[in-house]
């Protein structure tokens, strides 16, 4: 009993595994996209359907699978080990044409190659009817797609809708098409995986737990890989609106629910396991056809159909050179005894076990520095974002002391001016009435006395000292910078050379500063000069220039 449970250990990893990384991303990723995933109705339901699904052959007898499981061989060990290494090769070798290529295919050309081993023939009727599955089931999942998608983009757009509405009842649709497509996916996919614990343990709860056991297992060991690569679909392919993506999973499911049916054998087809990868490949160019517009490139078309028509071949070939080393043969009396077969046997599992290993590896660490680099990236990009946006919060919020500094000061201004009238006119109010009284006056001493007062008074006036202080000190407001700077630079300057290199900085000549500050325009020069050598400026220097560059 231990031999065969460790062979079938080895089986269900080689299955299981080129599932779990390459069809079962592309139905979850799917599901992600759609949005229905963060329903916990879905979170609940999607894994039990999955076990549902798998352990269905286990307890129930259903007619679509006969044919298929009659496809294979009379079991034993060396041709179940046979079918899943080629299947497993058959999957590496065509993962280089396309990332996600068709491990059911493969399976079934593991099956015919193992058959033509045996039986020195292949079942062509069997044949004929698969290949003919393989060719209806995208074609018509393609159509299905286009036609869901126009007819939800119009459903969508039609006017008098609300936008809100109409997102939340196709979600509804999309949590719907999400059960259905786990629930067909998995019983599509039951007969596949179940055939070996069947046929080498039987019926029952112990060869079906062992096998949603193995799985589990396998899907916890790589569980970041199949999120990551479900989160790569659904970010990369699948950004659009979510009637197409509704679109997607229906006709998905419709084909998986279909192609498991044997009323499709009217049509002379075969109830088989589905690619979910070239299905999903399919229903984009469905999606594409109806956008009128290349959701997929024709490359990705391309390379999708050449590992699909490659996948079974090369499962076929695979599993006949396999089953030829193993010594499995159509002359059942002349086999060497299994004990005989078993060096052999478990040599050429080791060997595929650590090339398989050594592949997984290699591919789990291009993964991995793959995922480094886009986690490496994203978070560059936030930073860059982040760095971006606190420079512009800096420079708004600058801006806007400025303008508020710059909005209080022409207010104060509006007061000061509005201030400074009413002075004005008071101060000339006064001056009238000291002139009248003056005239009043008889000639003399009085009389001069009276005129003088009045001169010493419009005198004093015209030096306008209060206005200039205010100047000075709505200057030292405005370009409080500039002086914080030239203060650093220049300690030594006295508070006069100071104001003259603000009143130069704001463009005033010679002549409009001395009659602000009250001197002579010799004496500006005089400061001018005096202000050029505590500066360290040369003759050639412009003095202005140099004082606006600081």
């Amino acid at each position: 009993m231990f031999l065969p449970l460790v062979t079938l250990l080895i089986t269900l990893c080689a299955l299981g595994i080129p599932l779990l990384l390459r069809e079962f991303p592309v139905v979850l990723g799917s599901i992600h996209a759609s949005g229905a995933s963060e329903r916990w109705s879905v979170k609940i339901l999607l894994p039990l359907l999955v076990a549902a699904g798998l352990m269905a052959p286990f307890f129930l007898e259903i007619q679509e699978w006969n044919a298929l499981w009659e496809a294979v061989p009379s079991y034993d060990l060396p041709s179940a080990i046979a079918i899943a290494a080629g299947t497993a090769a058959a999957v590496m070798i065509s993962a280089v044409i396309h990332r996600r290529t068709a491990v059911p295919y493969a399976f079934l050309g593991a099956v015919f190659g193992s058959q033509l081993m045996v039986n020195g023939r292949i079942d062509q009727p069997l044949l004929l009817g698969l290949a003919g599955t393989w060719v209806a089931a995208p074609l018509l999942c393609g159509f299905l797609s286009a036609l869901l998608s126009a007819l939800l983009h119009r459903y969508a757009s039609r006017k008098g809708r609300h936008l809100a509405i109409v997102d939340q009842r196709l979600l509804a649709g999309s949590v719907l098409a999400s059960v259905l497509l786990v629930a067909a996916w998995s019983w599509n996919q039951a007969p596949m995986l179940a055939i070996f614990p069947r046929q080498i343990l039987g019926a029952g709860y112990f060869p079906a737990l062992l096998m949603l056991g193995v799985l589990f297992f396998l899907f916890v060991l790589n569980v970041r890989q199949v999120r990551t690569h479900a989160m790569n679909l659904s970010e990369n392919q699948l950004d659009f609106g979510p009637g197409s993506i509704l679109a997607i999973l229906l006709s998905m499911a419709c084909c998986f629910g279909l192609f498991s049916w044997n009323g499709i054998e009217v049509l002379r087809l075969q109830p088989a396991p589905l690619s979910a990868s070239a299905l999903f490949v399919a229903a984009l160019t469905g999606v594409s056809l109806s956008r009128r517009e290349a959701v997929i490139s024709d490359s990705e078309i391309l390379h999708s159909l050449a590992a699909c028509a490659a996948a079974p071949i090369l499962g076929l070939l695979a599993t006949y050179c396999i089953s030829m080393i193993l010594g499995v043969s159509s002359d059942r009396a002349g086999a060497t005894d299994w004990n005989a077969r078993l060096l052999p046997t478990f040599i050429l599992m080791g060997v595929v076990a650590v090339t398989a290993a050594l592949y997984l590896y290699v591919r789990s660490g291009r993964n991995e520095n793959r995922r480094r680099q886009m986690l490496q990236a994203r978070e560059d990009q936030v930073y860059s974002t982040q760095k971006s946006l606190s420079a512009l919060e800096v420079r708004v919020e600058t801006n806007e002391k400025d303008l508020l500094n710059k909005l209080d000061i022409k207010r104060k201004e509006l007061v000061d001016f509005a201030v400074g009238v009413s002075e004005q006119k008071a101060f000339m109010e006064e001056v009238y009435t000291q002139l009248a009284q003056a005239k009043e006056l008889p000639s003399g001493a009085a009389k001069d006395q009276a005129l003088e007062e009045i001169l010493s008074k419009l005198r004093e006036r015209m030096y306008f000292t209060r206005e200039m202080n205010d100047f000075y000190a709505r200057t030292e407001v405005l370009h409080r910078d500039f002086n914080m700077r030239l203060k650093e630079a220049f300690p030594d300057l006295t508070e006069g050379e100071r104001k003259l290199a603000n009143l130069l900085r704001q463009g005033f000549s010679s002549k409009y500063i001395a009659s602000l500050m009250n001197i002579t325009p010799k004496s500006v020069e005089i400061s001018r000069s005096r202000l050029r050598t505590k500066l360290g400026l040369k003759r050639s220097d412009n003095l202005v220039q140099y004082i606006k560059s600081i």
